[in-house]
This record gives structure tokens, C-alpha cells and sequence, in this order.
């Protein structure tokens, strides 16, 4: 890519397959790949669900935003997938928009519903309650930081090829449009 010194980001909803596109998007333009959350997972040694029922999420807000520091100020270049809530603290916000090109992976509550029922093991928001309400809730909350990032994809059925070629296409088409 030939925005190589800023780190991509990819930004949703719990579910939406940062992970698995991310992994896929970095070995499509050989960048290195960073979840955050396993990230945390491998350094305090416990499950993102453990880890929030001893500590609470806000020392893991702290944690997530010591470990994203860690990967955005790195000579590497990354895809970065990190938590739902990462646009939740300002610091963060700023230091996204500022460092790296930042992606909305975009979808239906509905499709979200269908792929988390399932899996909720993980996910400690939204393993009590409804998850619907849950759900919309959480959108709802963070929908506008999530529009505010530089690029959007929907990736309501579509394959994973399909949305890594549209982000691919829309990097490069940004990076034309940055450097006027």
C-alpha cells in the first residue's frame, strides 16, 4: 500500500469478522496482523471474559489502550483489529483518526444476531440479557463514532474476498485523494 507509514484499523460491532478479515486483508497486502484482544489474552494470561469478570472493563479499557499504543506507535506496519468499544474513550478516538486509516466494517443487527447466537462465550457484554437489545444498544451507542472513521464497507453477505477487495480498492483510492 502506498500509505505504508499509517497503520489500517479496522472498526465494528463484536461479530462483524474484524478478525477474519483482517487476517485475510494483511496477508493480501503483506502487513503484519494485530488482534487486540488476543493480544491481552496472551499477555494477562486469561480469557477476555475472565479477565472482565476479576479486573471490570475499565482496567481492560486501560489494557486495550496500552496494547493499541503498543501497535500503533510500532515501525511495523499493522491491520489492526481491535474491540467493539475501542472508540469508546477520546484518547483513542484521536489517536486513531490521527495514525491510522481507519475502516467501518458495517452490518445488520439481524445478520450480528444470527452469527452471535451461538458464541457468546467471548463476549462478555452481551452474554447477559437479550441479545437483540443488547445488540442495539451497543450500535446505537457507538454508531457515530463508527461513522466518523475514513472509510466504510458493508459487509452484510459478502464474502470475506469480496470485502478485502473493496477495502483494498478503497485504501488506495484514499491514499490518491490524501496526498492532493
Amino acid at each position: 500500500m502506498e500509505n505504508s507509514e499509517k497503520k489500517i484499523i479496522l472498526i465494528g460491532m463484536t461479530g462483524v469478522g474484524k478478525t477474519t478479515i483482517g487476517k485475510t486483508l494483511s496477508k493480501e497486502i503483506k502487513m503484519n496482523f494485530c488482534d487486540i484482544d488476543f493480544e491481552i489474552e496472551k499477555a494477562t494470561n486469561l480469557k477476555i471474559k475472565d479477565f472482565f469478570k476479576m479486573y471490570g472493563e475499565k482496567e481492560f479499557r486501560r489494557i486495550e489502550k496500552i496494547t493499541l499504543l503498543k501497535f500503533i506507535n510500532s515501525k511495523e506496519n499493522y491491520v489492526i483489529s481491535p474491540g467493539a468499544g475501542i472508540l469508546n474513550d477520546k484518547d483513542n478516538k484521536k489517536i486513531i483518526c490521527n495514525s491510522c486509516i481507519s475502516i467501518f466494517l458495517d452490518i445488520k443487527i439481524s445478520s450480528l444476531i444470527s452469527r452471535l447466537k451461538k458464541n457468546l462465550s467471548n463476549r462478555p457484554k452481551l452474554s447477559q440479557g437479550k441479545l437483540e437489545e443488547n445488540l442495539k444498544q451497543m450500535y446505537n451507542k457507538r454508531i457515530n463514532d463508527y461513522r466518523a472513521c475514513q472509510i466504510t464497507i458493508n459487509v452484510n453477505e459478502t464474502s470475506v474476498t469480496n470485502i478485502v477487495s473493496q477495502i483494498i480498492l478503497k485504501i488506495k483510492n484514499y491514499d490518491k485523494n490524501s496526498q492532493l
